[in-house]
């Protein structure tokens, strides 16, 4: 039977268990890396492990996410609303944010085959979905910013969100693209979308058309 612990205690078994988490998934991958070794470098029963995450996967997942809001956070501070209303502010936008999370390495570990395949099946629907509200929450002021300015208007907020996050979710298939290609094919891309998405703006209120 798990051993109980105080509130203190699980404070810092749980944050030991992200923390080990975070080395072991860095460096073996989730495929590589059993409850056992994420036990045994917390320093608690391998029973123990339940009470905090429900699989191995959760961990891995709630990893993820802070991950992301690291990234979401340095980008979002680097490129106010006001700075992403145009074709360069854009452009620049999404590549740092590419950037990023090419320079992650446990993003990077990802790219593994079979390691977001794995991730995504043991998952429940609803922790997934986690992910797009935070991305959505955290990217609205800037879509709000784009539609004010005449960019993209009209179109849902979900959908451009679901754009932002296509091409984000490319950086984790760098193996599946080819790591010559993967460079070109990524700034191509930024490029394109940066000028598609001025060509179906339209005038903010008060500007005249051109």
């Amino acid at each position: 039977m798990p051993k109980k612990f105080s509130e203190q205690e699980r404070e810092w078994i749980r944050q030991k268990l992200l923390s080990e988490g975070r080395h072991q998934f860095e460096t073996a991958g989730l495929r590589k890396t059993s409850v056992e070794d994420l036990t045994k470098a917390a320093g608690i029963a391998q029973g123990s492990f339940y009470m905090f995450f429900a699989s191995k996967e959760e961990l891995y997942y709630e990893l993820l996410l802070e991950e992301e809001q690291r990234i979401r956070n340095a980008v979002l501070d680097l490129f106010p609303p006001e700075k992403v209303n145009s074709k360069e502010g854009i452009r620049r936008f999404l590549s740092y944010s590419i950037r990023m999370m090419d320079e992650s390495p446990l993003l990077r570990k990802m790219m593994d085959r079979g390691e977001l395949e794995m991730l995504f099946r043991k998952l429940p629907k609803a922790q997934l979905e986690r992910n797009f509200r935070e991305d959505q929450e955290a990217l609205l002021p800037i879509i709000t910013a784009w539609q004010r300015a005449g960019i993209l208007s009209g179109i849902p907020s979900e959908s451009i969100v679901g754009m932002i996050r296509s091409l984000a979710l490319l950086s984790l298939h760098k193996n599946d693209i080819g790591e010559a290609q993967y460079a070109a094919s990524i700034e191509l891309l930024v490029e394109l979308l940066s000028a598609g998405m001025l060509a179906v703006s339209r005038p903010a209120e008060g500007d005249e058309p051109v």
